[in-house]
Formats: C-alpha cells, structure tokens, sequence
C-alpha cells in the first residue's frame, strides 16, 4: 500500500493500529463487559432458560436457582451489556480520530466496519443464536455520526428515547397482540 506523507511522518491510512498506538486500558475495558455478556448468557448456553417451569421447580436447585438468577438479573444482565455501549462509542471516536491524523476517510472505516458487523450479525442471528446484538450495535452504530458534534442535552434527550423506546414498543407488542419478529423468528427456525 503506498505511504503519504505529512511531514517527516509517514501515514498509513485505512490500516490497523500499531501496538504502541492502542490504548491497553480499553482493551483490558473490553475483556471485562465481554466476560459479562458470557456470564448474563450462560443459562441459554447451558439451555436452563428453555427447560419448562415444571423441570425446573422439580430440580434440588430450584431454590438457589430462584437466588441466583435474581443476582444475576441485578449485578450482570444489562450492566456489562451498557459497559460494552460505551466502549463502542468511544472506538467510534478513536476511529474517527486515527483516520483523520492518517488522512483516511474515517468515516468511510466506520461506515465499512458497521456493514461487516451486520453482516456477521444477520448471519449470527438466522443460523447461530436467536439473542445475537450485532445487528442491533450495527444498526445503531451507524447514527452515531449523527450525534459527533451534537451538545450533552441533545445527547441526553436522545440517550432518553434510545433506553425508552425498547419500553414503548415491547408495551406496544403486548398490548396490540401484533408481533412483527415472528415471520423473522419463523424464517429463522
């Protein structure tokens, strides 16, 4: 790939970071919200979650499972879930900011990187496990360019309305009876 050049430097555009370029307290951020998502996941993995109400009353463990899986509704269900959020936005701008001091289109990268993430989230999610979030990080991740230069109340009214709106349509599903992910969920069993 050829090299510009800015200065004395030598720029790399659309390539990966060096090592002494990453930020290792991200990296060790990210390790911890992952081990999370595993944690809040392990009672579909281990297909406890799909075992009828019968077979799980029946278990000597019925008790301490009640126990834990309210610890785990409390201290990990959505928490690693919010931590993983933030990261993602904070390695949209450090994208956003490498490209520019390369001279790449870094919104092109960006733009780029949330195609093959819905990529491998719809194909995640129609051959591999009905919980994927890919699409959804992908989806919502390409707005974010949207709200780069937005001020914090504007950022905060949205922030609003992207934590109400599951609220508001989850309420809309159950009260119309309509439910639009079942020909999805069809198509995908």
């Amino acid at each position: 790939m050829p090299m510009k050049q800015k200065g004395i430097a030598a720029v790399r555009p659309g390539m990966p970071v060096k090592p002494s370029e990453r930020h290792v307290i991200l990296d060790i951020l990210r390790g911890l919200p992952l081990l999370g998502i595993a944690l809040a996941n392990f009672p579909e993995f281990g297909l406890y979650t799909f075992l009828d109400t019968g077979t799980t009353e029946a278990m000597p463990t019925a008790t301490a499972d009640h126990a834990v899986r309210f610890l785990q509704y409390l201290f990990i269900d959505g928490k690693f879930y919010t931590l993983f959020s933030l990261l993602f936005g904070i390695d949209f701008s450090i994208i956003i900011a490498n490209a520019a001091t390369r001279g790449a289109d870094g919104f092109l990268i960006f733009y780029r990187r949330m195609s093959v993430l819905l990529l491998i989230g719809f194909v995640h999610l129609m051959f591999l496990w009905s919980g994927d979030i890919l699409m959804l990080y992908a989806l919502l991740g390409m707005l974010l360019p949207l709200f780069r230069h937005a001020a914090d109340r504007t950022l905060l009214a949205w922030s609003a309305v992207f934590l109400l709106l599951p609220v508001a349509m989850d309420a809309a599903v159950e009260f119309s009876g309509v439910y639009p992910s079942a020909p999805v969920v069809e198509l995908q069993q």
